[in-house]
Parts: structure tokens; sequence; C-alpha cells
């Protein structure tokens, strides 16, 4: 971590310094709260055609995990047509 803060403080002058704080959090708490699906269709069971996903609906904790969350609800809201 160090060489490569060091390396990319040359390339981008100004970047790392002495005085430089470096945080790095990833939680789960962006999305406090679950929008039901039902898991055969993964609709919402009070709304048709409304599918949440990802992080936002609760079903996911980080960007990969968002992703493979809207690719599987993507297919699920093709098969209901």
């Amino acid at each position: 971590m160090r060489e490569g803060l060091r390396l990319f403080g040359r390339q981008m002058h100004g970047y790392a310094s002495k005085d430089a704080l470096l945080l790095g959090f990833e939680t789960r708490t962006s999305s406090p709260v679950r929008i039901p699906r039902r898991d055969d269709t993964l609709e919402r069971p009070q709304l048709a055609r409304l599918f949440p996903c990802g992080e936002g609906a609760g079903y996911a904790g980080g960007i990969v995990s968002a992703a493979l969350d809207g690719m599987r609800v993507a297919d699920a809201a093709c098969a209901v047509g």
C-alpha cells in the first residue's frame, strides 16, 4: 500500500504527503431497510412489475454484489415479460 501510494504520488504531484490521512471504510449501513420481494419472481409483493434490487433496496452490500443482484433481477424481469 505504501509503495502504491508513493508511485501514485510521483505520478500525481501533491497527492501523497507526510500530512496525508488515509481512511477506508466499507459498511453495510447504507441500506438499513430491505424492500420485500417475492422469492419466485423477485417482484415487490404488493406492486407487480416493481423489482427492488441492489444495495439501495437492501439486497447487496457492495458494488460487486449489487451488480450481481441487478443481473439476477434483470433476468427475472425479462422472464415476467
